[in-house]
C-alpha cells in the first residue's frame, strides 16, 4: 500500500481487520468500506472532508458506507537477534 492513497474495500465478510506497517509518524491510508458500520478505534468525524483534514487515526459514517483513515504512530524497531519492525497501526471494522 501507499501511503496518502484512499482504497474502496468491497467484502462480504462480517467483519475486516486491517493493518498497516513499516509507515513513517504521520502517514496515512483511508478505506471506504461499503456496508460497514463500525470501528473498533479511532475518533468520530462528521463529515468526510473533516475525516480527511483529521490528524489520528478516524472515521467516518455517511451514504451507506464506514470510511476509516488510519494514521500510523511509525513503526519502532525491535532490539537484538530477530527483532524488526513493531506490529504497525491497526483497527476491526464490522457490519
Amino acid at each position: 500500500m501507499r501511503a496518502g492513497t484512499e482504497y474502496k474495500v468491497t467484502t462480504e465478510r462480517p467483519s475486516v481487520n486491517i493493518n498497516v506497517k513499516e509507515l513513517d509518524a504521520g502517514s496515512w491510508v483511508m478505506f471506504e468500506l461499503p456496508g460497514f458500520t463500525t470501528a473498533s478505534s479511532g475518533t468520530a468525524q462528521d463529515s468526510l472532508d473533516a475525516l480527511r483534514k483529521a490528524g489520528d487515526t478516524s472515521y467516518y459514517k455517511g451514504n451507506g458506507s464506514l470510511w476509516v483513515k488510519i494514521v500510523s504512530t511509525g513503526d519502532v524497531l525491535g532490539t537484538g537477534p530477530g527483532k524488526g519492525p513493531g506490529a504497525g497501526t491497526s483497527l476491526q471494522v464490522g457490519r
